[in-house]
């Protein structure tokens, strides 16, 4: 090692010296002779970035969450819920990357399959209860 002042955090170094009073470098190059290239980021040269294959097809967790939504609008006919809800199932199970879509159709499948089958619950008991109603007279 050459006898050289502790650079910052007390690391030998050519700190602080005047330039021209470096020592060689281990293979007798001059310092900073490395130029480096236009592409460069400190000192590492430029790659492209590695292939990683083509996207994994998302398809059932996409339609999944479009059924979930499409339940809340036409939610009335209880058929988007049941298709959100099956098409969410089946995601989860096999395209791990569109989980949060998946979960996305799950949770709006069973919220509007929940409310709008309560919705049409009442209405079937409603009428049950009317067409009861209506055959009997009263005496007053």
């Amino acid at each position: 090692m050459t006898d050289q002042p502790p650079g910052p955090y007390n690391q030998p170094g050519p700190y602080n010296q005047p330039p021209g009073s470096y020592q060689p470098g281990p293979y007798n190059q001059p310092p900073g002779s490395y130029q480096p290239g236009p592409y460069s980021q400190g000192g590492i040269p430029y790659s492209q970035p590695g292939y990683y294959g083509v996207p994994e097809p998302k398809t059932l967790s996409i339609a999944s969450m479009v059924c979930g939504i499409a339940s809340v609008i036409m939610g009335f006919l209880l058929l988007p819920q049941i298709a959100a809800i099956i098409t969410g199932h089946m995601a989860l199970k096999r395209e791990p990357s569109g989980k949060g879509m998946s979960i996305t159709g799950l949770v709006l499948g069973y919220l509007c399959l929940l409310g709008y089958g309560a919705l049409w619950l009442l209405a079937i008991i409603g009428l049950a209860v009317a067409s009861t109603t209506t055959g009997t007279t009263s005496t007053f």
